[in-house]
Parts: structure tokens; C-alpha cells; sequence
């Protein structure tokens, strides 16, 4: 506002849009009508939500209620259970989420209102939580309204929208509540049923057509104290999904960068990305995993941040160099002793035999990166058709060292667990792997086990979790052979011998 001029901006999820300059000498109506309507009581005139209402005492929020509309065109008033967001994302432009803590008004539980707006070509999440109904392992909804409001219907200054408006769409989720994020473990046992669960639930809705796409610690909650098998760990936040039989594919801008997938983060590069898949969530799964253990010990205690993640973390920018860094990571074994004293031994094999188990997988995935959608197209399905074995055995993995973290008298200490699991490679080599499952008790011999098909011309085993200088190889498809692992010298790494 000037001397003689002014300018209405109008501010929604979609951005800016701002008038022509008013001269409010020239047309004192106009102006008159701005002032009015900027004062209204109206809630709705000045941008305000009208179903969200505050009961005020001495000029402060003391309480408040929430309204949502259900699938039965019905009202549902849910008292605030705390008169602050749980969770809030402040920009103005975007999603916006908002989640508050309510109770029910029928039996006073407590749940989740999850407010967002969702850019139009994207599918409301409450379609993916449908399909999750039953499913453990998964938030559960307990009401939805998918269609509150668009923003192109807040835009009255004119009927045309310039071609970089992008209308989002609000949606009210009413969800079950369930513990904090996983980051927030206590114990080694905990943080591990809680990943498995999260696992296991994202397997049935792979099954279901689901891929979830924005794996991180903070979409993987713990579950309610005393929890069953299936719900200690609860997947959530499913803004990002996709279904999986539109091959969509792969994006460096969707997802939580700390945590994407080598293949996400090429997919900024390749001319033609591979479509998301599960073993992309998967990957992101392990990298929660790597995270947590190279950042907290076993009783999520904070230690100094190990200096790989500090390096992953600096190439937010650059999605090239930061999937390099994770390719580095995952072929070798690397663990450093500072963290191998922090943590129990079945948790130091498990990320170890999880690493060793993706990473074959994996190089074959980044091969088919490479190659025209045409040419890979036979490769593609050979990894779809395997995707539950892949989460069959990892979820073997997490089952074998949680078991093995209820037994403490069969921990070991990294030297006589590398002799013991040098013993087993030699025996193994010997006698050739083992046709059925091994015993829960190593979770070396685990990765062991066949878990494909005898006559699809693939490798019948996975090469087992180790600690110690024995080359990592892989036959795909086609026959080629994976580089060897570098070998491990005083803690560090030498190359390999030309």
C-alpha cells in the first residue's frame, strides 16, 4: 500500500496471486469493499477454517473441536485431546501437513486428524489406507474426507490461472494412534520388532498393489507398549504411494534424500529410469537401519554422528555423488569397532548379512538402469517375480537376530564371531550350501539359504554376511560377475590386487 495505490495479496497452498495496483482515489468503492471483507467475522472470507472452532477462556485456547465429514456424508465432531499440531509443516505453498491429537467422541480413544493438501494428479492417500484395512504393520484409518477443498476455487481475482498454478486438493484422514517415531527406540530388541513389522506390513501391501515410496525413521512409528507380533512396528504416511501397476518411475524428488535408494538417486541422470519398485523401499528400509546404528547405541542413546553419514548427508544436492557413496557402502562390510561396541552381535550381523544380502541385488538393478525400457524389459519382470522372496528372507533376517537378542548368553564379541563365521565359510565351501533352513541362531548361515527358483539360471544361493576378505560375487542374467568386495585391512579398506 502506497499514497495513493494499493495491492491484495492472496496467499494458499498453491503459492501467491496478487492483484493490479488499485487506486483507491479513483475507485474508493473497490477499496471500501477490500477493508470490509479483510475485517469480515466471517471465518470462511478471511481464509480460515471454519470446521476447527476454539473454546476460549480469558483470551487464551483452553480447548477445541474438530468436525470431518464421512464417506456417509455425516458430521463427526472429535474434541482436541491437546491444543496444539503433533505435527506441522509451516510452509505456506506445498502439502502443509497438520496432524492433531483428538479423541473419539464415542468411547474417548485417542486418534490422529492428518490435514494435507495434495497436488491434483496425485491419488488420495485414504485409497491406499482402504486397501490397508486389517493389514498389520500398517496405520489403520478410521474415517476419511478425501475432497475438502481446492484451491483453484480460492482464486476469485480472475478465471484464467497461469501455466505454473498447480491446484492441490485438502484431505482429512481420522487414523488410529500408535507410538513415537522409531527413532526413538529404547532397546536394540525394540527397534528391530519395530522395523520387522513395518516390513512385514509393507509386504502385504505390496501384495495388494501399494508401493509406498517415502520410507524413513519418521514414517515408521514404534507400536503401543506390549504389542503383538505384526504391530510393534507401524508403517504411516502414505502422501507419496503409488500403485504398482503403473510402473511409475523412479524420482530423485520423491522421498526423504538420506534414505533413497541408489536407484532413485539415478534416476536424476539415466535417460530412462527403472519404474519404483519394492526393492527400493527395501533399500531404504537398510539405510533406517544404517542411520540409527551409526547414530545412536543399542539403547538409542545419541553418539557422535559417524563421518558416512555426514558425507551421505552433504550430497543432498548432488543425487549423482550421493548414490555413489551408498554403492560404496553396500559393497563392503565395513563396520566400524566403535559402532560394533555399541551394539549387541546379532544386531552388528543383521545390518551386515541385510547389506550383503541387497547389494548383489542391487548391481543388477543399476545394469538394467542403464538399457532402453525395450531391452530390460525381460530383467524387470526376473526381479518382480522374486519380490517376496526378497522380503521373505530379509524378514528371516530380522526374525533370526531377534531371537538371538533374547538369548544374550550366545552373543559373542567381534573376534570370536568373525573365527566362528570363518570356520562355518570354509565348511560351507567344502560341502556346498545347504538345501533347507539353518539353525536361528547365526544369521550368517541364514544368508545362506536358497531362497529362489532351481531353474530361472540365477545363482541358488546369496553370498553369506561377512567380516573379512573374501570377494562378493553375483551372476546375473546375462552371466557377468559383480566386482570383488575390497578386503578389510587394520579397520580399513586396501584395494583389491590388480
Amino acid at each position: 500500500m502506497s499514497e495513493s495505490h494499493i495491492r491484495l495479496f492472496h496467499f494458499d497452498r498453491s503459492g501467491v496471486q496478487y492483484s493490479p495496483l488499485l487506486n483507491f482515489h479513483d475507485d474508493p468503492h473497490t477499496f471500501v469493499r477490500l477493508v470490509l471483507g479483510l475485517s469480515s467475522s466471517d471465518e470462511l472470507d478471511i481464509g480460515l477454517d471454519a470446521s476447527i472452532q476454539w473454546t476460549i477462556e480469558n483470551g487464551r485456547k483452553v480447548g477445541g473441536t474438530i468436525r470431518t465429514r464421512g464417506p456417509n456424508n455425516q458430521d463427526t465432531i472429535y474434541p482436541l485431546a491437546q491444543i496444539e499440531p503433533i505435527f506441522f509443516r509451516g510452509s505456506i505453498r506445498g502439502r502443509s501437513t497438520t496432524c492433531w491429537r483428538v479423541r473419539d467422541p464415542a468411547n474417548g480413544e485417542q486418534l490422529i486428524v492428518k490435514d494435507s493438501w495434495r497436488s491434483e494428479v496425485r491419488f488420495s492417500e485414504h485409497i491406499f489406507l482402504e486397501r490397508a484395512v486389517g493389514v498389520p504393520g500398517v496405520v489403520q484409518m478410521v474415517n476419511f474426507e478425501p475432497d475438502r477443498c481446492e484451491t483453484k476455487t480460492l482464486r476469485g481475482l480472475c478465471n484464467a490461472f497461469p501455466p505454473e498454478f498447480h491446484n492441490r486438493i485438502e484431505s482429512r484422514i481420522v487414523m488410529k494412534t500408535y507410538g513415537k517415531t522409531v527413532e526413538k527406540y529404547t532397546s536394540a530388541k525394540q527397534l528391530f520388532c519395530a522395523l520387522r513389522d513395518a516390513i512385514a506390513g509393507h509386504k502385504e501391501l505390496f501384495k495388494k498393489g501399494t508401493l509406498h515410496r517415502d520410507v524413513s525413521p519418521h514414517n515408521v512409528l514404534l507400536g503401543k507398549q506390549g504389542a503383538d507380533l505384526g504391530y510393534r512396528g507401524i508403517l504411516i504416511d502414505f502422501d507419496m504411494a503409488v500403485q504398482r501397476s503403473l510402473n511409475t518411475p523412479a524420482n530423485w524428488r520423491m522421498g526423504t534424500r538420506l534414505y533413497q535408494s541408489i536407484a532413485v538417486l539415478n534416476s536424476c541422470t539415466v535417460p530412462h529410469p527403472l519404474p519404483h519398485d519394492h526393492l527400493d523401499d527395501l533399500e531404504s528400509f537398510l539405510y533406517i537401519l544404517v542411520h540409527l546404528m551409526f547414530t545412536y547405541d543399542s539403547k538409542g542413546v545419541a553418539h557422535v554422528v559417524d563421518e558416512m553419514l555426514i558425507r551421505w548427508d552433504k550430497q543432498r544436492h548432488d543425487c549423482r555423488m550421493a548414490a555413489m557413496l551408498k554403492e560404496a557402502y553396500l559393497s563392503t562390510d565395513f563396520m566400524p569397532p566403535e559402532i560394533e561396541a555399541r551394539w549387541p552381535s546379532p544386531c552388528v550381523d543383521l545390518i551386515i548379512a541385510f547389506n550383503t544380502y541387497l547389494y548383489p541385488i542391487m548391481h543388477r538393478k543399476m545394469k538394467l538402469d542403464q538399457l532402453s525400457p525395450t531391452v530390460r524389459n525381460k530383467g524387470e519382470k526376473e526381479l518382480a517375480a522374486d519380490a517376496i522372496q526378497h522380503y521373505t528372507h530379509i524378514l528371516q533376517l530380522f526374525d533370526t537376530a531377534i531371537e538371538a537378542l533374547d538369548k544374550p548368553g550366545s552373543w559373542s564379541s567381534s573376534d570370536s564371531s568373525l573365527e566362528k563365521f570363518l570356520k562355518e565359510y570354509e565348511n560351507a565351501n567344502q560341502s556346498g550350501p545347504s538345501s533347507g533352513r539353518q539353525p536361528a541362531s547365526n544369521l550368517f548361515q541364514l544368508s545362506r539359504n536358497p531362497l529362489k527358483r532351481a531353474s530361472d539360471g540365477h545363482p541358488n544361493d546369496q553370498p553369506p554376511a561377512k567380516r573379512f576378505n573374501s570377494p562378493r560375487s553375483s551372476s546375473s542374467s546375462s552371466g557377468s560377475t559383480i566386482e570383488p568386495t575390497p578386503r578389510r585391512k587394520n579397520g580399513r579398506f586396501a584395494p583389491n590386487p590388480r
